[in-house]
């Protein structure tokens, strides 16, 4: 898979300058997991909701990947729909701020029971009440079609998560409380020396020999 994900990340990166997107940090951290969530994972009728809301230039890259558009569609769609919106083709549900995934998913999941939901969060998404309250509706329902992966890059817009809400307790919390739930410790920028682990790529824009040099890196 390491392949595609690098084909994912270059994807990303030329789009991302294209359409004037940010959110580029936010994107390469999630590359690995959508890729094995796509790649291996999700079979025909299991249902994929982006709720980690920035960063959707990896759901997109992958989806014109699989064919739900042309490939040249990519940027156009970044730059008019820079959250998850059903107006690209492959979106099941439009996202806008973060702490709305996880509820949408379990209206999914409760839905229909017949099939699995998975729903990416990020970090933070839990520091949300919204979530904390659909993961008390999703341990009642006994929703064990839910799978909830959260990309936790340890980074926010304006800084480390760990500097804005400790979230410790909350992961334990979510762990005990879900049936299928993973934390996954990423890293924001991954694969760009100069966008690891710096929160400031939360919003800023490539310029043309950032570009050069990112796609170097992949």
């Amino acid at each position: 898979m390491e392949d595609v994900s690098q084909k994912i990340r270059k994807d990303i990166l030329q789009s991302s300058y294209e359409s004037g997107a940010c959110h580029i940090g936010s994107a390469l951290s999630c590359v690995d997991i959508l890729v094995t969530l796509f790649y291996k994972t999700l079979q025909k009728d299991d249902v994929f909701l982006f709720g980690k809301a920035s960063g959707v230039a990896t759901y997109y890259a992958i989806l014109a990947d699989k064919g739900h558009f042309p490939k040249n569609k990519l940027s156009y769609y970044l730059k008019n729909y820079p959250l998850a919106s059903t107006e690209v083709p492959g979106i099941v549900h439009s996202f806008g701020s973060v702490g709305h995934g996880l509820s949408v998913a379990c209206g999914m999941a409760l839905g229909d029971r017949s099939r699995n939901v998975y729903v990416l969060l990020s970090d933070g998404d839990c520091q949300e009440g919204s979530t904390y309250e659909a993961v008390l509706f999703a341990h009642h329902h006994k929703l064990n079609n839910l799978y909830v992966i959260i990309d936790n890059n340890g980074l926010q817009a304006c800084g480390a998560t760990q500097d804005i809400l400790q979230l410790d307790n909350a992961f334990e919390f979510m762990k005990k409380s879900l049936k299928n739930i993973a934390v996954i410790d990423t890293v924001k920028g991954k694969g760009v020396d100069f966008m690891e682990n710096d929160y400031t790529w939360h919003y800023k824009n490539l310029t043309e020999s950032q570009l050069k040099k990112a796609l170097t890196q992949i």
